[in-house]
């Protein structure tokens, strides 16, 4: 069995750029959906379906660091929008890295007295999600 520990992780964010390690991250999540279109045939009493085109989503969170040149790269690009998906790529374990490009769809700054100011992003997948080789 090759169960893996979030503590082997890391998200990378890059544009035309190699990708960079975004740091004090301590979450991530990424969520692939199988679309499905109705087939259904009058006079038949159960629906059927079939498989139609994917699509994938997530979000990031932790601390923020803006001296960190990826969450700034983030932020900036809320200040400045550019229509540029990015490409991330997510380190699930050292077995498994997920890559594609997505683009940013929200980014939540919040903070309390007696904590942390905490970062979290939101992405939109575009085109296919896919293993990145190992090197």
């Amino acid at each position: 069995m090759a169960v893996m520990a979030g503590k082997n992780g890391s998200f990378k964010i890059g544009g035309s750029s190699a990708a960079q390690v975004m740091g004090y991250i301590d979450n991530f999540s990424l969520t692939v959906n199988q679309g499905s279109a109705e087939t259904s045939q009058i006079g038949k009493a159960w629906k059927e379906f079939i498989a139609a085109a994917l699509d994938w989503s997530g979000s990031v969170s932790g601390t923020l660091d803006y001296a960190d040149a990826a969450q700034k790269s983030v932020i900036d690009g809320f200040l400045t929008p550019t229509d540029t998906p990015v490409t991330l790529e997510m380190k699930v374990g050292t077995d498994l890295t997920l890559t594609g490009m997505a683009i940013m769809t929200s980014a939540s700054i919040t903070g309390s007295h007696g904590d942390k100011v905490a970062i979290s992003f939101n992405f939109q997948g575009t085109g296919t999600l896919a293993e990145k080789e190992s090197a």
